[in-house]
C-alpha cells in the first residue's frame, strides 16, 4: 500500500497541535508549565533539523513525522500560553480617580475602548451611568443618548508601556443599550445583571475577559477573542443569538441546563469540546433543544484556538 506522506505529515502536525491544547484544556498540564516549556523553543528547532536530515536517510518516514510534529507542538503551546505571555497592564493602585456621571433620556449607545489596563462594567437601577477612571486624561464623551470612553493614549493599544488604566463603569438597567467594548492588552469584567441590551459587540485582544450575561436580556452578541482568553455566560430566560470568533486564543461558554443550545462551529487548527451536546447533522445541540422554552443559537469560528462549552468548573 502506498502512503501519501504529505497527508500523513499534515495529520501528525494537526494531532500534535491539538494534543497540546486539549491536554492544557483538561488541566492535566497547567498553562504555566507549557509557558516555561516554550522558553526551550531552540530545542524544537534542533529536533526539526534532525527530522529533516533523517528524511534523506533510511529513517525517512520517521524523520518526516518528527519534522511535522515539532511545529505542531510549538503552535499548540503558543495557543495555550499566548494569553499568559502579556505585558504588565495591571492598574497598580491608582493615585487618583476621576468620576464622571450622567443620565440617559431613553435608548442609548455605549462605546468603551481600553488600551492596557483593567475594565469593570456593572449595572445599577435607574437611568444613571457612572465612570470612574484612574487616568484623568481618559476621554469621556457623553450626551443624553451616548457614552464613549476611550483610553488617553492609543500608542499603548497593545500594552508596550508598563502599568495601565483602571476603569469602573456602571450602566443603567432602565434603558435599552447598544454596547461596544474593546479591551486591548488588558482585563475586562462584564457583570451585566438586569441590563437591557440590544446589539453587543465585544473584542478582546491579547488579554482576558469574563462576560456574564446570564441575568441580562440581549438582542444579539458579536464577540472576538484574539490571542486572548475569555469566558462567556449566556442569557437564561430568552431566545438569543451570537457570533463568536476565536483566533490563537481560548474561550469557555456556559449555558443554563434548561436552555436549548445549538452550536454551529467551524474549527481550523484548533480544538472544541461540547460537553453534554449531541451531534445533529452539521450542528451540536442540547438533547432537549426542540422542546426547550428558550433557545440560544451560537455560531463559532475557531482558528488556532480552543472552545470549551459547559466546562468542568464552570466559566470562572
Amino acid at each position: 500500500m502506498t502512503v501519501n506522506r504529505g497527508l500523513l505529515y499534515w495529520g501528525v502536525f494537526l494531532v500534535a497541535a491539538g494534543a497540546v491544547t486539549l491536554v492544557a484544556q483538561g488541566d492535566a498540564v497547567s498553562g504555566d508549565v507549557i509557558e516555561q516549556a516554550l522558553r526551550l523553543w531552540p530545542v524544537v528547532l534542533i529536533a526539526l533539523g534532525i527530522g529533516l536530515l533523517l528524511r534523506r536517510a533510511r529513517f525517512g518516514l520517521a524523520g518526516g513525522m518528527l519534522a511535522a510534529a515539532m511545529p505542531g507542538l510549538l503552535l499548540g503551546g503558543l495557543v495555550v500560553a499566548a494569553p499568559r505571555m502579556l505585558p504588565d497592564c495591571g492598574g497598580g493602585g491608582p493615585a487618583s480617580v476621576a468620576t464622571r456621571q450622567g443620565t440617559f433620556d431613553g435608548a442609548a449607545t455605549v462605546d468603551l475602548t481600553l488600551a492596557c489596563g483593567e475594565l469593570s462594567v456593572t449595572t445599577a437601577p435607574g437611568s444613571g451611568w457612572q465612570v470612574q477612571a484612574s487616568d484623568t486624561t481618559a476621554t469621556v464623551d457623553a450626551s443624553a443618548d451616548r457614552l464613549a470612553v476611550t483610553s488617553s493614549s492609543q500608542r499603548r493599544s497593545f500594552g508596550f508601556d508598563r502599568g495601565g488604566e483602571v476603569w469602573r463603569v456602571s450602566l443603567p438597567v432602565a434603558n435599552l443599550l447598544d454596547l461596544t467594548a474593546q479591551v486591548n492588552a488588558g482585563s475586562g469584567r462584564f457583570d451585566l445583571a438586569g441590563a437591557q441590551l440590544g446589539n453587543v459587540r465585544l473584542v478582546v485582544n491579547a488579554g482576558d475577559a469574563r462576560v456574564d450575561l446570564s441575568q441580562a436580556t440581549v438582542g444579539h452578541l458579536s464577540m472576538s477573542v484574539n490571542a486572548a482568553s475569555a469566558s462567556l455566560r449566556l442569557p437564561t430566560a430568552q431566545d438569543f443569538g451570537a457570533d463568536v470568533s476565536v483566533a490563537a486564543g481560548s474561550l469557555k461558554i456556559c449555558a443554563a441546563s434548561d436552555i436549548g443550545l445549538r452550536i454551529h462551529a467551524t474549527t481550523v487548527l484548533g480544538s472544541a469540546n461540547y460537553a453534554g451536546l449531541v451531534h445533529n447533522g452539521d450542528v451540536w445541540e442540547s438533547p432537549g433543544y426542540a422542546i426547550a422554552n428558550h433557545h440560544a443559537d451560537v455560531t463559532i469560528s475557531v482558528k488556532v484556538g480552543s472552545v470549551d462549552v459547559n466546562p468542568m468548573g464552570g466559566c470562572q
